[in-house]
């Protein structure tokens, strides 16, 4: 069975490569894919098979959250952090909508016309089906020993003017404080972000600094390891909100949220996988969450995965 890939990076020209995932031991080369936690990392190895691929489509739905279950989470969430066991938790849902695969193809295209700054994919492999997304969070570029990541958290809607919430600020900030206490702590030189401003991503805004570091005698997949996931995806202490995050939620959150890109020997080229949806042969599911502190209302919280939401759907349900 023929796997694939077609993605875009941005401003870049569209590729696409046909071959067999296999595990990925931070030695080779290709397009990569993991999940959530980094359990299953996955390396794309390209062979001469025809590049007519068909996707290869899981069967089983993962577990629909409904808003009174994502509100009774938060809750919960509210709960653990109120009693001191963590201080942020990012809290994923699902959404599953009707859809039609015939115009998969071409809706890639229509997310890579949409959103130049995004990393737009389409990726489909025996173990996890076939998945499409357009995220705007980079994990890690580099050239040689000079990488850059960045720290970007907090969401509302593009043509939202009002001041940013102290939450937050205090969301994005310990993503910031998180990624460049892990840099300095794994002996990585020159460790430097920049101001904090405003970053809009197709329908959405967010806050983003960028922080550039040296990394001489240390391998990506170490710093991949050493930085995934960040607070932006799992919540702080890490272990404490990943603890709580498999204690709630209720779907596996499979390639969301994990690591995605194209590892080369000198550039490579790495994102968060957000803004994500696996599709299925009469459906898509969308995977979307929220950063959940002691000043979230869940409310709130459920309308911001809502606006997420429309990142893909503005494409996927516009025929």
């Amino acid at each position: 069975m023929t796997e694939f890939v077609k993605y875009r990076l941005p401003g870049n020209a569209i590729v696409h490569v046909s071959g067999q995932f296999h595990p990925w031991n931070g030695q080779e080369q290709g397009f990569l894919v993991t999940d959530f936690l980094m359990n299953y990392p996955l390396i794309l190895i390209p062979d001469d098979r025809n590049e007519n691929d068909e996707p290869i489509f899981s069967v089983d739905l993962p577990h629909q959250t409904s808003q009174e279950e994502y509100i009774h989470q938060s809750n919960r969430i509210h709960q653990e952090i109120s009693s001191g066991a963590c201080d942020k938790v990012v809290l994923s849902r699902t959404k599953t909508v009707h859809y039609n695969t015939y115009f998969l193809f071409s809706d890639f295209e229509r997310l890579c016309e949409m959103y130049p700054s995004a990393f737009v994919y389409l990726v489909s492999s025996s173990k996890y089906g076939t998945w499409i997304g357009a995220t705007p969070e980079l994990l890690l570029h580099n050239f040689g020993d000079h990488y850059q990541t960045v720290a970007l958290a907090a969401t509302k809607k593009k043509d939202d003017s009002s001041d940013w919430t102290n939450k937050e600020y205090f969301e994005q900030g310990v993503v910031n404080e998180f990624i460049v206490q892990r840099l300095r702590e794994l002996g990585c030189e020159e460790v430097h972000s920049n101001n904090l401003h405003d970053y809009v991503a197709g329908p959405l805004k967010h806050l983003r600094n960028e922080i550039a570091f040296d990394a001489k005698s240390i391998s990506l997949v170490k710093l991949v390891q050493s930085l995934h996931p960040t607070p932006a995806v799992s919540g702080l202490p890490q272990d404490k909100a990943i603890a709580v995050i498999e204690k709630l939620e209720r779907h596996d959150r499979a390639l969301y949220a994990g690591v995605i890109g194209v590892v080369n020997e000198q550039s490579s080229h790495l994102f968060v996988n957000l803004r994500s949806a696996q599709v299925f042969k009469n459906a898509v599911c969308l995977y979307v969450g929220g950063g959940h502190t002691e000043a979230s209302d869940p409310n709130s919280e459920w309308e911001e995965t809502e606006n997420k939401a429309k990142t893909l759907l503005n494409i996927l349900q516009n025929h």
